[in-house]
């Protein structure tokens, strides 16, 4: 999201295939809800797995020969906590091709390349597909694919990535990042108008980022309230086309269970349908 009247620069250090970064989709929802055009919302590419071969994140325990395996108990558990719908049976499909992630953020600059808006809508939906959907999205016919599907142009698209010119992007934004020290995912690094700033690291309670906002402050932010009803939860539905349970769940402060319920309603008055997405469900308009 691109606002020339922000008050606030949210930038999410982030890569595709990051569950945690999954896992903040609903806070960053929320803040728009709640926030509007006074939070810019900004995306860099962090390149989480250089070389499969290589990689070791001691933290999970993930690294070695049975790296995918870990990497499926790793998202199984996240998700539990989490709440974002997950289907961890991808990553055993991953083993024959899968060597990086940074395909997948090379990708997000080709759209970027394109289309700022889509190409954030694009981030979106390789998030989706990765963690929901079985999706391999390091390959570049799943890249046409769901390019295509949310309106960006397949040919420039294309373009950009064979030519290098995407790839170059990535790296130059990977280098930047990484002599800022970060090397986790997700980091958010949060400023005003003045450049005072606030890093984040790892994923946050919607909370923390508003108490974030105000120490950046001089005044407090103009906050758009929005009750629980069946007319909010549809209008939040419609502006983003798909949502996950726990996206309803965090903008009204619901418990998971409470959230399905309500969307069950919806889809038996026929308002709205669901589409199963690994452990949960994706929501739609009818």
């Amino acid at each position: 999201m691109v606002s020339n009247g922000w008050i606030i620069e949210l930038i999410e250090y982030t890569d595709p295939y990051c569950t945690w970064c999954w896992a903040s989709e609903p806070i960053l929802r929320k803040i728009k809800e709640h926030f509007g055009e006074q939070v810019k919302i900004l995306f860099k590419m962090g390149g989480l797995v250089d070389d499969v071969k290589t990689f070791y994140d001691p933290s999970n325990a993930i690294g070695g020969s049975n790296m995918f395996e870990q990497v499926a108990i790793h998202w199984d558990d996240a998700s539990s906590r989490h709440g974002m719908p997950v289907d961890s049976r991808g990553f055993s499909d991953l083993k024959d091709s899968f060597t990086s992630t940074h395909p997948a953020n090379i990708a997000y600059k080709a759209a970027q390349i394109q289309n700022q808006d889509l190409a954030d809508k694009f981030l979106r939906r390789m998030r989706e597909a990765a963690a929901a959907e079985r999706k391999q999205i390091h390959k570049v016919e799943t890249q046409i694919e769901l390019a295509k599907e949310i309106g960006l142009n397949t040919d420039k698209f294309l373009e950009s990535i064979e030519s290098g010119i995407a790839k170059e992007a990535f790296l130059k934004e990977l280098n930047v990042g990484r002599k800022l020290g970060i090397t986790g995912f997700p980091t958010f690094a949060i400023s005003n108008r003045k450049g005072k700033s606030i890093r984040l690291h790892g994923f946050q309670q919607y909370k923390r980022f508003e108490q974030a906002f105000e120490s950046l402050l001089e005044k407090k932010m103009r906050k758009q309230q929005v009750p629980l009803n069946n007319e909010n939860i549809l209008k939040f539905i419609e502006k983003y086309r798909k949502v996950a349970t726990q996206e309803v769940a965090t903008l009204f402060e619901i418990k998971k269970e409470e959230a399905f319920k309500f969307l069950s309603k919806l889809k038996q008055e026929e308002k709205i349908v669901s589409r199963q997405a690994g452990n949960d469900f994706f929501w739609l308009m009818n």
